[in-house]
């Protein structure tokens, strides 16, 4: 028989929690919550035809969702902190497979894969899971004194047969009631839960990125209610215990006046010196006795209420402080997966350090507007809008060019007599600035200044660019 001593007890103690996050499998986890388990113990028996046909199902996905895993894997795209598919449930298997199916895109995949898998990782990671275990060792020694086996040495041994022995699923039943009872979530399973709630809700409503902003914003201002609410909850406490006080000490004054109103039967109107000093001398020992009785039940009733408001006040900045890491995790995740996934930007996707900020794409008609003047020119006339001189002095003196109490216009050519001494007076930019002396400009890239040209001019000479450039892209397009 193999024995498990004291000085190996630690050892066993601090891998116990881990047994028991396994235990769901052997358990038949119903839920999204790993310590979701049954009211009533799980039933044993033989599978009919059609679990048999569903196992074989799922087996399938499994076996077609870890191919696909492996293909992103391989593709250099965002992975899950474990991959490995075989340390999932059947349920998160086959939501995964699921998600796979809603997406033809390989990086949408793989994030929603990838933060998908995260959000059950109390599944797969024991130590995870471990470390949720509060107080392990009470723990351990709960589960040792329910398990009535005479020799204590094998108790740890024999629990650890019954937790990977399907067959004896019901005798580690008690266990794992237990062990629910000491676990708590991880700041990691947490934010994984959170994070993929949120990502999963953005792919399927297929959010914009205004439309992420948006939630992102709302998410922001819930995180701050629940600060708020975390400050009002610490003020609770100081004013709950304070009225706390004042009923003791006015239950304290009333046994006082009760006690100088029974000894005044006796020695008539008495002070509060009198009185103590009858106490002090040991005189009516059976009223100081029923005194001293109120208040201690006064001091007992006393404790009882500053532990209950205590209680009460951190359950509800538990409960807000929750919410308000839920909301802030879904911030994060919004910006670091599902921003970047609605504008395109999948090699910017990364689970760990900072979150890549947006790359504003360049605008096609002021990239075209940037080109030389002469380029330009012919570029325009060779689509059809080479722009009128009205048009272009438009520009010029839009461009904002100069300094007040100077003209603005359009001549790229040679202005008066030729002197290459002065800048005006050869060709050279477009936009002439004269006035205090004259200077060369050239034209302005700014798209809305030639949209505001054009609203006085009539000619749409931006979307005729950009009629163009769609032209030329179609027509390259395989």
């Amino acid at each position: 028989m193999t024995r498990c001593f004291p000085r190996h007890f630690a050892r066993h103690a601090l891998v116990l929690g881990a047994a028991f996050a396994l235990a769901p499998a052997a358990l038949a986890q119903t839920g999204p919550d790993l310590w979701s388990i049954p009211d009533s113990a799980p039933t044993q028996g033989v599978q009919s035809d059609t679990s048999a046909l569903d196992m074989r199902a799922i087996d399938k996905t499994r076996a077609l969702a870890d191919a696909k895993l492996k293909s992103l894997t391989e593709s250099g795209l965002m992975t899950a902190r474990i991959n490995d598919l075989s340390a999932y449930s059947d349920e998160t298997v086959a939501g995964l497979g699921k998600i796979l199916e809603e997406d033809s895109d390989p990086c949408t995949q793989a994030v929603r894969a990838a933060v998908y898998l995260d959000g059950h990782i109390e599944e797969a990671d024991w130590t995870e899971v471990a470390r949720g275990i509060e107080r392990p060792w009470e723990l351990a020694g709960e589960i040792a004194l329910d398990q009535l086996i005479p020799d204590m040495n094998d108790v740890l041994t024999d629990l650890f047969s019954k937790l990977n022995v399907i067959d004896k699923a019901l005798d580690a039943y008690g266990a794992y009631q237990k062990a629910k009872q000491h676990y708590a979530q991880t700041q990691l399973v947490r934010d994984g839960i959170a994070a993929n709630d949120i990502v999963q809700e953005a792919a399927r409503g297929n959010w914009t990125e205004a439309e992420i902003q948006q939630k992102r914003a709302a998410l922001m201002k819930e995180a701050q209610s629940g600060a708020e609410e975390m400050l009002r909850a610490q003020e609770k406490i100081k004013e709950g215990l304070e009225a706390v006080d004042k009923r003791y000490d006015e239950k304290v004054q009333i046994a006082y006046y009760e006690l100088k109103r029974d000894i005044g039967k006796v020695y008539g109107t008495i002070s509060d010196r009198d009185l103590d000093m009858l106490m002090a001398n040991g005189k009516f020992p059976n009223l100081k006795m029923s005194y001293d009785d109120k208040i201690l039940a006064a001091g007992n009733e006393r404790a009882k209420d500053h532990e209950s408001v205590v209680e009460r006040s951190y359950a509800l900045m538990h409960k807000t402080q929750f919410a308000t890491e839920r909301a802030l995790a879904q911030v994060d995740a919004l910006a670091r997966y599902s921003a970047p996934l609605a504008r395109g930007d999948c090699a910017d996707i990364r689970r760990d350090g900072p979150i890549a900020k947006p790359v504003k794409k360049p605008d096609t008609v002021s990239e075209v507007l940037k080109l030389p003047h002469d380029k330009l020119m012919i570029f325009l006339e060779k689509i059809g809008s080479k722009p009128s001189e009205a048009m272009l002095n438009c520009v010029c003196r839009a461009a904002g060019y100069g300094s007040p109490g100077t003209a603005q216009m359009y001549h790229p050519d040679t202005l008066g007599t030729y002197d290459k001494r002065y800048s005006c007076q050869h060709p050279g930019d477009p936009c002439i600035v004269s006035g205090y002396g004259c200077t060369r400009h050239p034209l302005p890239s700014d798209k809305r200044i030639w949209d505001s040209c054009a609203a006085s001019t009539g000619e749409d000479i931006t979307g005729a660019i950009t009629a163009a450039v769609k032209a030329r892209q179609a027509k390259s397009a395989p």
